[in-house]
């Protein structure tokens, strides 16, 4: 059986499916999945199935806090399989940086916005509470622009997703997690408003962009470091 984290315990609980004779559990998108809301159901699931049991987890992007989390579900001799990249980034991409101090972060951001053409672009924050405030401070200047981060349901990240390849919408902010969902061959740019804190984080925002064989452009605003002499 295939399904969502929600799908499964409403079947579950309406005890049209039961799962005492399950031999593999497979979690694709592994760090979505324990990382986004979906931790308790998940839990619930795995106390109905057996504990003698194949666990396999897939994800692009596997950042050690998740390994810690994952590691808990799996036994002791668990396997971590990594397929290594022919090339880090696309060639199809350009990398771009800004340097700005922190409390002018947000002014340097609209800056490049109204200086460049951009058909749509991600912005990337490491937390829902950063994405929450850009957006809100975007809204207030009147920018095309919605959030996606793991408090929203699956419908509203659904339908915020729809419009965004629409083109309904210009600007998402987003979290990594939540931009895992992201299947978008036309984004212009991404733009990092704050770095990750995993460098496979880093090379998965690039993937956003330069799909398809087309061109994309990333920007990353790098906040000005006091030098101690």
């Amino acid at each position: 059986m295939v399904g969502t984290p929600g799908r499964v315990l409403d079947l579950m609980r309406r005890k049209v499916l039961k799962l005492d004779c399950v031999e593999w559990l497979v979690l694709d998108e592994a760090d979505e999945m324990l990382n986004m809301g979906f931790i308790d159901d998940i839990e619930t699931i795995l106390q109905t199935v057996p504990e003698q049991r194949h666990t396999v987890l897939f994800s692009a992007t596997m950042p050690n806090d998740i390994k810690k989390i994952a590691s808990f579900y799996m036994q002791e001799d668990y396997q971590h399989i990594q397929i290594k990249a022919k090339t880090m980034t696309a060639s199809t991409v350009s990398q771009y940086y800004f340097e700005t101090k922190l409390n002018r972060r947000f002014e340097v951001l609209c800056r490049i916005l109204d200086s460049r053409e951009m058909d749509n672009a991600i912005i990337f924050c490491k937390t829902k509470r950063s994405v929450d405030e850009v957006v809100a401070a975007m809204q207030q200047k009147h920018y095309n622009v919605e959030a996606m981060h793991g408090d929203l349901s699956q419908n509203q990240r659904m339908n915020t997703l729809k419009r965004f390849k629409k083109g309904q919408i210009q600007y998402l902010v987003a979290t990594d997690v939540a931009a895992r969902g992201i299947d978008v061959d036309n984004i212009s740019h991404v733009i990092n408003y704050e770095l990750p804190q995993e460098e496979e984080l880093y090379i998965h925002r690039i993937g956003r962009t330069g799909r398809a064989n087309k061109k994309g452009k990333l920007i990353q605003l790098s906040h000005l470091v006091k030098r101690i002499s």
